[in-house]
């Protein structure tokens, strides 16, 4: 009886990881049914990894993955992003995290991404003019200096609400640039109407 019931169990898996598999290969154009010199479009990629620096982290030997949430916008939708650094030295390094708020002072395990965060970010137009955070001084919270060992890790979130800088109102519809610490770390953003 037993060996019967565990045919079935064998039987029974079978059929639902091919079952599993089937939309896959139809859903898939195969390589043989297109035309010659033709590719599949690239999908948008929601993720970009590479060497930048990181306050007092050189770029040589640090790694920054940067994560979104999407790249259209509809009304009432935030753009989401996170960060990890990577410290791939053989010492540690420094950079700036927000305060604690507690004495003695130690600075934050939360890190954001923004105007007043580890890792800054802004959004500009079509024609390259920052939209957001804009070129107005911000008043940030108490910043204070952590340490990123050798081979440790930290990360983040930061979010963009569609504003315009230093408004509430909502940027025209159209496409725009998300910038990461510098262009090598950009997404291209469209901002639907509706």
């Amino acid at each position: 009886m037993g060996r019967k019931s565990g045919r079935r169990w064998l039987t029974l898996t079978s059929l639902v990881a091919l079952w599993g598999f089937v939309p896959l290969a139809t859903a898939t154009p195969s390589a043989a049914g297109r035309e010659k010199g033709t590719a599949l479009p690239k999908a948008p990629t929601l993720v970009r990894t590479g060497h930048a620096a990181f306050w007092d982290c050189p770029s040589t030997t640090t790694e920054l993955l940067v994560v979104v949430n999407t790249l259209t916008l509809h009304p009432g939708a935030k753009l989401n992003l996170s960060f990890t650094v990577r410290n791939g030295a053989e010492t540690s390094c420094n950079y700036t995290a927000p305060d604690a708020g507690v004495d003695p002072r130690p600075t934050s395990t939360t890190l954001n991404a923004g105007p007043c965060g580890s890792v800054g970010f802004q959004v500009e137009d079509a024609h390259h003019h920052d939209v957001w955070p804009g070129d107005e001084v911000v008043n940030c919270p108490a910043l204070g200096s952590a340490q990123l060992p050798a081979g440790g890790t930290v990360s983040g979130t930061g979010s963009w609400d569609q504003t315009e800088a230093n408004s509430t109102h909502r940027v025209a519809p159209g496409s725009y640039t998300l910038v990461v610490e510098n262009t090598h770390f950009s997404f291209p953003l469209r901002i639907a109407a509706s």
